[in-house]
């Protein structure tokens, strides 16, 4: 049988550190969460709770949603934040004696799949409507994703508290010329954090200075050059790491100096934002997998029947790019 020395030593971590992974307590970095849950999926490791609560239990199919523009991100650097979760929800499952099936969002729409156990949508593509429809005949989990009024069961990192709090410290610090470059707001995740961000600066007296940037489909020279137009912001703060790190190599190919000059921020905390010394709120995107197969499994197992929001915060992670 293995044991939790055998996934701490596969690991290469303590096994006070693949405890604190498996019952989400005190801090652990993103890498080692996830070494910890790939031995747990490749040692096959089922920790007593999770064996004793199953034990009477059949094993679920669950299918994991994503939508075919998330499964096109997912084989870039710039889908490495779904990457990260849909490898945490995968790894979890095993721990929970969950079979799971990676589908398209597009594809279950037409009916093309079988019917499943439950269901844990990840990203904001599908539409309000047909959340409600799969949601009624379904069990439903959304990942990164909320819609006001439905409640459906939501694990999403806390946008607007994120931004909030970064334009906050900002404005505390004596900046006043501080600007959000935001991503197309029909995904949830982006008006999360355009919210927080318009909330902050309305109520320290300040009036908010918006551009919208589509990173997919646009060059950030046009929207960048808007920004600059009339004066020279203190502080950028986008709602993603992939348009900060695209302000942040413009800016020093145009002359600006980051962070003396303008100071950048970005949002989740990818590989390439620690990389390339970007400062950043991070999201803990390990956590919104693991939690999500958490409930997905109190779900199923009957424990916990009625929905809820469930919020985790991000934390600041200040590095090269920002004077504060």
């Amino acid at each position: 049988m293995v044991s939790i020395e055998d996934v701490a030593k596969r690991a290469g971590v303590s096994i006070a550190t693949v405890s604190r992974v498996l019952n989400g307590t005190g801090y652990v970095s993103e890498e080692t969460e996830i070494k910890v849950l790939k031995a747990v999926k490749e040692l096959g490791y089922a920790p007593h709770f999770s064996a004793k609560s199953l034990a009477r239990k059949k094993t679920f199919n669950v299918g994991i949603v994503i939508s075919y523009r998330i499964a096109e991100l997912v084989k870039s650097d710039i889908g490495i934040f779904y990457r990260i979760i849909l490898d945490a929800i995968q790894n979890a499952a095993t721990i929970y004696k969950i079979s799971t099936d990676v589908i398209i969002l597009e594809e279950l729409l037409n009916g093309k799949y079988e019917k499943f156990d439950g269901y844990i949508l990840v990203g904001s593509d599908a539409t309000e409507e047909y959340i409600e429809q799969l949601s009624a005949k379904s069990k439903l989990i959304l990942v990164d994703h909320y819609i006001d009024g439905l409640r459906v069961d939501s694990i999403v990192s806390d946008g607007y508290d994120g931004i909030f709090y970064i334009t906050k410290k900002f404005i505390s610090e004596g900046f006043n010329r501080i600007i959000h470059i935001h991503g197309p707001l029909k995904y949830y995740g982006f008006r999360d954090r355009y919210h927080g961000y318009v909330s902050a600066m309305t109520k320290s007296g300040k009036l908010p200075i918006l551009f919208e940037y589509d990173d997919l489909h646009e060059e950030i020279d046009s929207v960048l050059k808007r920004a600059l137009r009339d004066w020279v912001p203190e502080a950028i703060i986008c709602s993603n790491d992939p348009i900060a790190l695209k302000v942040v190599h413009k800016l020093k190919e145009w002359g600006y100096k980051v962070p003396t000059d303008i100071s950048v921020i970005g949002f989740d905390d990818i590989p390439a934002a620690e990389k390339e010394g970007l400062s950043t709120m991070r999201v803990q995107k390990v956590e919104l997998g693991i939690n999500a197969v958490k409930r997905m499994h109190e779900i199923l197992s009957g424990q916990s029947i009625h929905p809820y929001k469930q919020c985790i915060y991000t934390a600041y992670i200040r590095r090269n790019s920002s004077i504060i």
